[in-house]
């Protein structure tokens, strides 16, 4: 359900126009076309060539520098922080496709992401529960029908 209503989500066509983002957002006109001037967010044009568009992505991204610079960060330290924000979870979603099973149970979600490199015998597997994760290196499973071993298991090998 929820990939597809990512899916969903990512595919809806929603932009306003400059004025709007900025009432929106709370940013000038004169901030937001001066952040983009920077390069620190893109509007876009529709093919047929009238006014520059934000969508919910650079709504966001506004409303996130606005939010820094309020908080009494520069301009320069804002757009870094982004940056680095924008790595990190470019980063994380790597990390997600690498995912061969996710379980969730009552009490924790179990995360396998698969063989390790250097020793094929084992997946690397995570244990979360609402406080708390734990890596484990399991027995590699070849049928995804196998029952997976839950961290109690898994620990006392």
């Amino acid at each position: 359900m929820v990939p597809d209503f990512m899916k969903r989500i990512k595919s809806l066509d929603i932009s306003v126009g400059i004025g709007e983002a900025s009432r929106i957002t709370g940013a000038t006109m004169t901030q937001i076309r001066y952040w983009e001037k920077k390069n620190l967010i893109h509007s876009f044009q529709r093919e047929d060539g009238g006014n520059k568009r934000f969508n919910l992505k650079n709504i966001i991204q506004i409303m996130l520098i606005r939010s820094l610079i309020d908080s009494g960060y520069t301009l320069t330290k804002a757009a870094e922080m982004i940056t680095q924000h924008q790595h990190q979870a470019d980063r994380l979603k790597v990390l997600a496709r690498t995912l061969t099973t996710l379980e969730d149970s009552n009490d924790e979600t179990r995360f396998n992401f698969g063989q390790l490199v250097n020793d094929p015998d084992y997946d690397v597997v995570a244990y979360v529960d609402d406080t708390h994760a734990k890596f484990c290196k399991t027995p590699h499973q070849d049928d995804p029908g196998d029952r997976p071993l839950t961290f109690s298991q898994a620990t006392e090998a």
